[in-house]
């Protein structure tokens, strides 16, 4: 039978009175083991207990305070000297510094966060040892790397000096033996670095606080003493470290009582369920424990027998039967099969916003992901669409914010003046919003003259090609700029940020704005003040530029640690409904649950790489014993459980059938196991046009966002003598009058249609309006953009249009009628046609990256060696390292350890080289040749590296790569080689029989697929990329390959919120 949900159950009741000894409550989701838990706290000092002699621990800060609130509110008027609702770490934290003179500690030392951690190795990244570890061009993601893996060491109680221990009995024929010894001294050096500053890390607290209770039995007697009663919530979470500290503190007195169900281990190390097992088998300092089964949950029994399904088949787990409550509605689970991402973000807003108008609280509406910095963009397009209140969690969301990313590009403009991408975004965005033909125009001073860009930015104001308007607004830039750069070295970091973002009026901007997440943006400005607050005060020494360098580091390696994400376990907020990743949903409660991109490819998809696992010998486990995949597809399942089982009354699992590309998708097996359970079916979704009602949507939103901006505008210039003030006014008041007329739009009859319903509504604005807002009203394009709604693309095409630019015409890349185009401009364009913009048309100045010139000087040293005097005279290996040694020299390579590695691949590499070439039957004949020819009015060149005669008399193109090599499958859409064959043939006279890329650092060489180099496609190809630019079409098309390794990231309006 159902349970009724917020019953007081009897095992419920056992649980809090349970007279002592060791009990573990094992409550499924919903059964309410926390509210026992606070319960047993509350019964505890009622039997006169003092409350501080109640410890209470749970995972993070954010779930004890939302425990020690519910606590509070159970003890009510009852008073206290302090209630020790605590995490693991804080508790630690405390015995340690309570403990000083015993522990060996600074009392006065700081905890030190991932990124802080992060900081401190980059700062010293030359003093470390780092040959092993490929750095590939980017030292704060590897290092960030390094910062995990201690993390995920010290949680299973590995120090840095049993690691070394390890690592030295490797032996020297172990593949991975030189690259365990190089951790071991980084995880040496990271220790050392943080003591040296006074810092300790989290987990570091927890070893050391173990290690006290262990080696000083009358501290452990002194803190069982203090602490008479030990609770524990989601002990399942607890790392085996956390789990060590916890029966320390228990070992006295054995009052443990700890609430755990291994289907809703997310946040631990693998293995829940076996150290479950292990406890209840070995017991707690010989004392048996007990077990209290809570079996009745409120959540809605179709999802409980929907999420068991999901965990039904982890080989050790614990075996529950729960029942669930009889509230939702008839179908309380329910399964989508969306046509496309854009149809599921579609079908989601349109039911959360439904949802939302029949009363339903927007903070009790949920929709997880399993990234939302990759799947939300689409669910955040359509929630705009309809205008609903929402917020993306996690530290990508954070770094996505417009606000947050523009205060990033001026810290790193600020710190160097030569970052020409963050000065783009600071001269495009408020408060300069230099337009994109004036910003090309400073770009080209930049380059011709070999300046910076705030260099350029004052030779441009002096240069005639500026008109006046751009003048003053650069002017106002270099203002802003020298004003910041001055108090960059001499002003407190906190107050050098808050300084900032008042004088870029960021904060200011949002009292201008009716945006649902206005708020959510006024927040990550106010966190960028803790974060520039929080910093300064680990480093009180430090200057605003440190900082910048910091949160640049932070930015591009993630939140290592967690700290920006632990907002996501913070509660919803009643305003809004909350895109959250699937690891996120721990501990909520919710009304209604969206989870989204259920396809087979995310979930369970691919396990993520870990480069340097934690060894299974150290981790307590036999090498034989991991299998990796399982232990995914174990965490996966118990993800998906989690995020179905916070649903109180409704839950959607939806997946979309098709990629972005066309291909076809199918639905996780997870959900699959979950809809068999229930007996669900699917119900199909397709995407909808740009509909009458999303366009009002749309345009309700871009109307009230003109209209605040331009109040604001007008009414700085009401005091001036202008002879258009009257204009201005009339154009700001018929914003308004079409603003209501899409209000009442809104609120027009439901049925009546939007053709029916306009002529009643302009008849009565027209009324209301003047001859000269009359005349501006009846030649809007609103009404038509309504009306055509339905043509998706013209509507959004006239929407766009509404910003006027100026055009770029002077600066795109043109050749008589048509344009000079190359193989990497096609790509560029076909990949993001703004990252065409920014590299070809504004052709913004950037600093090649290691990994580039490693590249050029790869290619150099084979151009030269091949380029011989006396083709009888046989190529040697040593000429060729010899033109390495002068290539590097000449590119400015020094003896880094990044350097070194890059060295010793291209040495190999060019050996390998050398081996092949003398193998091969083939007959090199050209190298580096060039090619000039047309297509329809386009000009199209480049250079081909090699061009070889094969022994059947045909020819193959072939062009080197110092990249990771592609599968023949991956080269099927190549522009590249296939442009190269209608290249030969049209300049050269030549059909080539194959072309390939020759990957020289992994001596593999790649074929094009025969059919992949079709002159037909490439002709389509090159007029569809050349008319794209000709009309400069430079929206951005966002993509992890894409975006992932661009250099224009900073400025970029995809990137963000």
């Amino acid at each position: 039978m159902p349970a009724q949900p917020g019953a007081i159950t009897p095992d419920r009741v056992r649980a809090v009175t349970h007279s002592g000894g060791p009990l573990l409550v094992l409550g499924g989701a919903g059964t309410g083991s926390s509210d026992a838990l606070v319960g047993r706290f509350a019964h505890l000092v009622a039997q006169g207990e003092a409350p501080e002699s109640i410890l209470l621990l749970t995972r993070s800060a954010a779930a004890a305070d939302r425990l020690r609130a519910r606590v509070e509110d159970a003890l009510g008027d009852r008073p206290y000297e302090e209630l020790p609702v605590m995490s693991f770490s804080a508790m630690s934290a405390r015995l340690l510094q309570d403990e000083a003179l015993e522990s060996g500690i600074d009392p006065f030392a700081v905890v030190a966060g991932g990124a802080d951690r992060l900081a401190l190795l980059l700062e010293h990244v030359d003093e470390l040892t780092l040959r092993a570890h490929d750095l590939g061009g980017r030292p704060a993601a590897v290092l960030g790397a390094v910062v995990d893996r201690i993390d995920r060491l010290k949680d299973v109680g590995v120090d840095a000096q049993r690691f070394a221990a390890w690592a030295a009995t490797l032996p020297d024929a172990d593949p991975v033996a030189e690259r365990e010894r190089e951790f071991a001294a980084l995880y040496e050096a990271h220790d050392r670095l943080l003591q040296e500053q006074g810092l300790l890390d989290v987990g570091e607290l927890v070893l050391r606080a173990c290690r006290l209770l262990e080696e000083r039995p009358h501290v452990r007697a002194r803190v069982a003493t203090r602490w008479r009663h030990v609770l524990v919530d989601d002990l399942e979470d607890a790392a085996p470290a956390q789990l060590r500290l916890v029966a320390l503190l228990a070992a006295e007195h054995g009052d443990l009582v700890a609430t755990v169900d291994d289907d809703q281990a997310v946040a631990g190390t693998p293995g829940a369920g076996r150290r479950l097992a292990e406890l209840l088998a070995g017991g707690l300092a010989g004392r048996p424990v007990e077990v209290e089964r809570l079996e009745r949950s409120d959540c809605p029994d179709e999802v409980v027998r929907a999420a068991a399904a999901v965990v039904a088949a982890i080989p050790d787990r614990v075996p529950k039967e729960l029942v669930g409550s009889d509230v939702g509605g008839p179908r309380p689970v329910r399964f989508w099969r969306c046509s496309s991402e854009r149809a599921q973000a579609q079908a989601v807003a349109a039911a959360v916003e439904r949802l939302v108008r029949e009363g339903v609280p927007a903070g009790r509406i949920a929709i997880f992901v399993r990234s939302p910095a990759s799947e939300g963009r689409e669910l955040a397009v359509a929630l705009e669409e309809r205008a609903v209140p929402f917020r993306l969690a996690g530290a990508e969301a954070f770094f996505g914010q417009a606000e947050v990313r523009d205060v990033l590009a001026w810290l790193r403009l600020l710190v160097d003046p030569g970052d020409a991408a963050a000065a783009v975004r600071a001269l495009a965005r408020p408060p300069i919003e230099l337009h994109n033909v004036d910003i090309a125009r400073c770009v080209q001073i930049a380059r011709r003259r070999k300046l910076d860009m705030i260099s350029a930015l004052a030779a441009a104001t002096e240069s005639p090609q500026l008109p006046p308007e751009a003048r003053e607004r650069v002017l106002g830039f270099l203002k802003l700029y020298r004003g910041a750069a001055a108090a960059l070295d001499n002003t407190r970091t906190d107050l050098f940020i808050h300084r900032l973002i008042e004088r870029l009026g960021l904060r200011r901007r949002q009292v201008f704005t009716a945006q649902p997440d206005a708020v959510e943006r006024l927040r990550s400005l106010a966190r960028l003040g803790e974060l520039a607050a929080g910093y300064a005060r680990r480093a009180p020494q430090s200057t605003p530029r440190e900082f910048a360098r910091w949160l640049a580091a932070v930015a591009e390696a993630g939140d290592i640690g967690g700290e920006l994400a632990a907002d996501d376990e913070a509660p919803t907020r009643a305003d809004a409904v909350a895109v959250l990743p699937l690891h996120a949903a721990k501990g909520l409660e919710l009304d209604h649950v969206f989870i989204c991109g259920l396809q087979a490819s995310r979930v369970p998809g691919m396990r993520p790489a870990l480069v340097d696992p934690v060894p299974a010998e150290l981790a307590g486990r036999c090498a034989d014993e991991v299998d990796e995949r399982a232990e995914h597809l174990a965490a996966m399942r118990r993800m998906l459980h989690v995020a179905m089982t916070r649903a109180r009354r409704g839950l959607v699992l939806a997946y979309a059938g098709r990629s972005d590309h066309g291909a076809p998708q199918h639905p996780s097996p997870l959900v699959e196991e979950a809809r068999e359970a229930v007996g669900g079916t699917w119900e199909d979704f397709e995407e909808q046009l740009f509909g009458p009602e999303e366009a009002l949507h749309a345009a309700i939103g871009r109307l009230r966002d003109e209209l605040l901006a331009d109040i604001k505008r007008i009414g700085s210039r009401l005091g001036e003598l202008r002879l258009d003030t009257d204009l201005d006014v009339a154009h700001g008041v018929t914003r308004y009058l079409e603003l209501l007329k899409l209000a009442a739009l809104h609120e027009r009859p439901e049925g009546q249609s939007l053709a029916d319903a306009l002529p009643q509504i302009n008849a009565a604005i027209l009324q209301a309006a003047t001859a000269e807002q009359r005349e501006i009203l009846q030649t809007s394009p609103l009404d038509e953009m309504l009306l055509g709604a339905e043509r998706e693309a013209s509507g959004r095409a006239r929407a766009s249009a509404a910003r006027r630019e100026p055009s770029l015409e002077p600066f795109l890349p043109r050749r008589g009628e048509g344009l000079a185009l190359s193989a990497t401009d096609i790509e560029t364009y076909r990949s993001c046609p703004l990252r065409y913009k920014f590299a070809r048309v504004f052709r913004v100045p950037q600093e090649p990256t290691i990994n580039q010139r490693f590249g050029i000087v790869v290619h150099q040293v084979l151009e030269r060696w091949h380029q011989r005097d006396d083709p009888t005279r046989p190529q040697t290996v040593e000429e060729l390292l010899a033109l390495l040694d002068a290539g590097w020299r000449r590119a400015g390579f020094g003896r880094s350890d990044h350097e070194q590695q890059l060295r010793g691949k291209a040495e190999a590499a060019l050996r390998r080289y050398h081996q092949r070439f003398q193998e091969e039957r083939t007959e090199p004949l050209w190298f580096e040749r060039s090619f000039n020819f047309r297509i329809g009015p386009h000009v199209l060149r480049g250079r081909v590296d090699r061009v070889d005669r094969l022994p059947d008399g045909g020819y193959e193109l072939i062009d080197y790569k110092t990249g990771r090599p592609k599968s023949q499958a991956q080269l099927r859409d190549d522009i590249q080689l296939a442009l190269y064959a209608v290249a030969a043939r049209e300049a050269w006279k030549l059909e080539s029989s194959c072309q390939s890329y020759l990957y020289v650092l992994d001596d593999e060489k790649v074929r094009l697929p025969a059919d992949a180099a079709d002159a037909e496609w490439v002709e389509d190809t090159v007029m569809e990329v050349a008319e794209g630019i000709l009309g400069q079409g430079f929206e951005p098309t966002p993509s992890y390959s894409a975006c992932s390794a661009c250099e224009y990231r900073i400025a970029c309006p995809a990137a963000e919120r």
